[in-house]
């Protein structure tokens, strides 16, 4: 889904200001989603010069104008067309396999380094996921947490795999159950797996 269709798909709920959508964008969107919340004012002036939404200025005294954003009944109209759209399967892209491919011209020290600096960025990120749930719980219709949770247990099913390769690497049996660290439990593992 491009950033212009993220954009309508918040501004479908109430309208907002460029500074709330970015806040909802960083929520929302960056455990799953390439695009940056950097790239939400050109694609606001894009949806404003295609009238799929407005924008309203309110003059605020001793504070900077708020630039408030609404969709328009052209820009629902595009937002749910391109949501019922069929999309294929979409192909991962995943740097940290395409270096795993090579690994057996890095030394042992080095494919460790660099699997366990990629294993620690991925408890950083669960521990972010973590750390939003109430907000997001408060916040979030059905269908956004269930997108909420499937991030989550993807990044523990990340851990899980890399966490595999790692002890692989070192030589060891991996592990049958790896802690999650959203709640303590464990998440059961296949056997052998590498």
């Amino acid at each position: 889904m491009d950033i212009r269709t993220m954009v309508l798909g918040f501004l479908m709920r109430g309208s907002m200001t460029g500074y709330e959508l970015k806040k909802r964008f960083s929520l929302s969107f960056s455990f799953f989603s390439s695009l940056s919340y950097g790239s939400i004012y050109p694609a606001l002036k894009k949806l404003e010069q295609e009238g799929w939404i407005t924008l309203k200025v309110e003059v605020q005294d001793g504070s900077p104008n708020r630039k408030v954003y609404t969709i328009t009944d052209s820009g629902r109209e595009v937002f749910l067309e391109n949501l019922r759209k069929p999309f294929d399967l979409e192909r991962q892209k995943s740097a940290f396999l395409a270096r795993l491919f090579f690994f057996a011209h890095l030394t042992r020290e080095e494919r460790l380094t660099t699997a366990n600096r990629y294993l620690e960025s991925i408890k950083e990120m669960q521990k972010t996921l973590v750390a939003v749930e109430p907000e997001i719980r408060d916040r979030a219709d059905e269908f956004q947490y269930l997108s909420y949770r499937f991030g989550i247990r993807f990044f523990d099913d990340l851990a899980r795999n890399v966490k595999q390769v790692v002890q692989k690497m070192e030589g060891k049996k991996p592990e049958d159950k790896i802690p999650s660290p959203q709640n303590g439990t464990l998440v059961k593992g296949k056997e052998g797996a590498p």
